[in-house]
């Protein structure tokens, strides 16, 4: 039978619940069941309007709901900040009854144009200062709160373990999975496992639990061996890489497997946990359609049979989301029951869609014109159209352009062409984390390895390494520094200073360092055989890679674990000395000289001015930037200085090199802040050029034929002059890539 693809589903076997709008709110991201069977939603504001989430009890044979709490009456949010405005996909069930929940921010902090979540991460005030979280007893209302576990991060999806201490959730912004424990708020970090903005968690049997990056890598935590595990498993498009393919549903199957589909394709794969089998059992669309644009799943349910039920929204012409039957695992194929349009209410998406004991389906409408609501319908009752049922009237709703700002608020690095290595694609995630990036001979090299050392190699617009080679079985990379034009010096962690050629790959221990001796950083080179190193203490000693020996050198010591020294010749060093000190240190003679002029500070905090970067021009100008992120110039006489300012807040200036005698490239920010490259010249001045974030948000990213990146944590730049190429790698546990850069537009310069 041809099915009647604009009819509705009939109203005779609907009921609908308006959810509160009346202040704007336009959405929902967490419509749960309890164990016990009542039902929770979290109504939300998104994009729009800076409002705050609200949590509601829903009472299903009824339809009545009950409101438990608003989050700005719970806890207090600052009128000029980002605001708590939702809970998202992050509500748990305590054994105790009580839920526990986190808040999640995706609405524009007021006087802001629009949501800028990204654009403001640094920001104190207008930013957002980060998620709490809650547990919520149901029967009184009463809310604990526990803080804020990772400050300024935004949480996007939680779930407890089988060991109720521990809680378990995803960060927005940089992708990271975190634990913290209930007993003893202690957070766990467990490293970067998603470019950003992935939200989904679900467990196994056993209580091991499944995520995925944005571009659709399924990864597993396993919490008896406290570890996460790539799985090398893949969502596939038919579009490549030009959407997101995260992970968004998932259901338990009789048969103890799990049926996961992704956000935008939707491509239903069912997993074997215990054999990591995988059953492709194809995409969401109706049989015979071939989309031209990419559908998308909303709400995902099984009833009693284990029949599916889902939302299909079509991106072809306008069309309101569609309600779906589809009996897979006996072999059956999806069936159309009709647009859901209740009283000619389009609905543009399903965010959710829960069965209740007598079978009827409960699905939340979010992000249309009349939303917020919930449709219950008895399905039971529903068949595929037929060609003699009647059309839907239909009242096409385009959602707004929330870009209010525009071009102005876009942060990526501008260039004539970005391709991504996603090295996290062809290696073992734990394996990827880029120590050193080089260019050389045409050919991009990183290094990275944990517990060995991997070089990997490839040219400046492949999608994936020409090379994967494990170089060195003894130790992870440390600290890396370039030797010439084709070998690299690394520190290892076992104790070594090994020598990598990367053409061949041969790699050679050097230089043992003795046991009592801790070095943490190669500092520099002076001339063929001897590198510059520094210990726990800060300490530099020179290591002779010729004759193996290791001196330490007198009177010279590095202030902080962030500390550089500059090389300005082969025998004399400037580095910071205590607070806004600086000094030149002659190796030959080892002493030091104290210079006239200190590094620039913010006043009261001249203790954060030690330098952390820099580079000489080919005039002898110094440039150089510190711990508090202050960029400054000395003079070819080290006698006058100019002062260039900060980006931010906080973040260090590092990774300085030379694009050519009169411009150098650097990374802003640490570990925590999220990462920019920036451009020097005394012609253009101090210039941010962007975050390495290939987000195809943008007219001017979504086009490219490349993976999706985010680096927050820069480990390393190289760049090409010959081929104008610039390299930016990523230092994030778990999962590694470089960004390559042709033809960047150095702003001002």
């Amino acid at each position: 039978m041809k099915h009647h693809l604009n009819a509705a589903i009939p109203e005779q076997y609907t009921s609908f619940v308006q959810l509160p709008n009346s202040e704007g709110h336009n959405a929902v991201w967490d419509f749960v069941r309890s164990p016990d069977g009542r039902f929770f939603v979290s109504v939300c504001g998104e994009n729009e309007k800076p409002l705050t989430a609200l949590l509601y009890e829903y009472y299903p044979e009824s339809g009545e709901l009950r409101l438990m709490f608003d989050v700005a009456k719970i806890w207090v949010v600052d009128h000029q900040q980002m605001p708590p405005s939702k809970i998202h996909t992050s509500i748990d069930f305590l054994p105790d009854g009580k839920l526990i929940m986190a808040t999640h921010n995706t609405a524009p902090a007021p006087g802001h144009k629009q949501w800028m979540f990204e654009q403001f991460y640094e920001h104190p005030w207008e930013g957002y200062p980060g998620s709490i979280l809650m547990i919520v007893d149901p029967d009184t209302n009463e809310v604990g709160v526990k803080g804020i576990p990772v400050p300024r991060e935004s949480i996007y999806g939680g779930m407890l373990g089988n060991d109720a201490r521990y809680y378990y959730f995803l960060g927005y912004m940089r992708g990271h999975f975190y634990r913290i424990d209930l007993e003893t708020n202690e957070v766990t970090d467990y490293g970067k496992v998603s470019e950003f903005s992935s939200c989904r968690l679900v467990k196994d049997e056993r209580g091991r639990f499944y995520g995925s990056s944005y571009t659709g890598g399924i990864w597993r935590y396993d919490p008896e061996r406290d570890d996460i595990e790539d799985l090398k498993i893949q969502f596939q498009s038919p579009n490549g890489t030009k959407h997101r393919r995260q992970f968004i549903f998932a259901l338990h199957t009789p048969r103890n497997t799990l049926l996961m589909v992704d956000n935008v394709d939707s491509e239903i794969i069912e997993l074997h946990p215990e054999t990591l089998e995988v059953t492709r059992h194809g995409y969401i669309h109706l049989p015979g359609e071939v989309p031209s644009n990419p559908y998308g799943i909303g709400g995902f349910a099984a009833d009693e049979n284990f029949v599916l039920y889902y939302g299909l929204k079509a991106n072809d012409d306008y069309c309101p989301i569609r309600l779906v039957r589809w009996d897979l695992l006996n072999g059956g194929q999806p069936e159309n029951l009709g647009l859901v349009v209740p009283n000619g209410l389009d609905s543009q998406y399903i965010c959710e869609m829960i069965f209740d004991d007598r079978g009827i389906l409960h699905m939340v409408d979010v992000c249309g014109e009349f939303s917020p609501y919930i449709l219950a319908v008895d399905v039971k009752q529903l068949q595929p159209p037929g060609e003699d049922a009647l059309a839907a009237e239909l009242h096409p709703y385009w959602e707004p352009a929330y870009n209010g700002v525009g071009s102005p608020a876009f942060m990526h690095i501008v260039a004539d062409r970005t391709v991504t290595l996603p090295l996290h694609q062809h290696m073992d995630w734990k394996h990827t984390v880029v120590s050193h990036v080089r260019t050389a001979a045409g050919n991009v090299y990183t290094v990275s390895g944990q517990g060995c050392i991997y070089l990997t190699e490839s040219d400046y617009t492949a999608h994936a390494p020409r090379r994967i080679e494990r170089v060195y079985d003894g130790g992870a990379p440390v600290s890396c520094i370039d030797l010439d034009d084709r070998s690299v010096a690394v520190l290892t962690a076992n104790g070594f200073i090994v020598e990598i050629d990367l053409e061949s790959g041969n790699c050679r221990e050097t230089l043992a360092v003795p046991r009592e001796l801790e070095l943490v950083k190669l500092q520099g080179r002076l001339g063929k055989d001897n590198l510059l190193a520094s210990d726990r203490d800060g300490s530099i000693h020179i290591c002779n890679l010729g004759g193996g020996i290791i001196r330490r050198l007198n009177g010279l010591r590095v202030e902080t674990e962030l500390a550089c020294l500059i090389q300005l010749d082969d025998n004399r060093l400037l580095l910071s000395g205590p607070n806004d000190e600086l000094l030149i240190y002659a190796v030959a003679e080892e002493r030091s000289d104290k210079l006239n002029v200190r590094t620039p500070s913010i006043r009261g905090r001249s203790f954060k001015a030690t330098v952390t970067g820099g580079a000489v021009l080919a005039d002898g100008t110094v440039v150089a930037g510190t711990e508090d992120g202050m960029l400054f110039t000395l003079s070819p006489d080290h006698g006058a200085s100019t002062t260039y300012g900060r980006l931010y807040s906080s973040g260090e200036l590092r990774q300085f090199i030379k694009v050519n005698d009169d411009e150098v490239i650097g990374v802003y920010g640490g570990v925590r802040d999220a990462g920019h490259v920036f451009h020097f010249s005394k012609a253009g001045g101090f210039v941010d050029l962007g975050r390495p974030r290939v987000i195809k948000d943008n007219n001017e990213v979504a086009e490219q034929d490349t993976e999706w990146a985010d680096i927050h944590y820069i480990s390393g730049l190289a760049y090409s002059n010959e081929d104008d190429l610039l390299c930016v790698a990523s230092g994030e546990k778990q999962y590694g890539c470089v960004v390559r850069y042709q033809g960047v537009q150095f702003g001002n310069a």
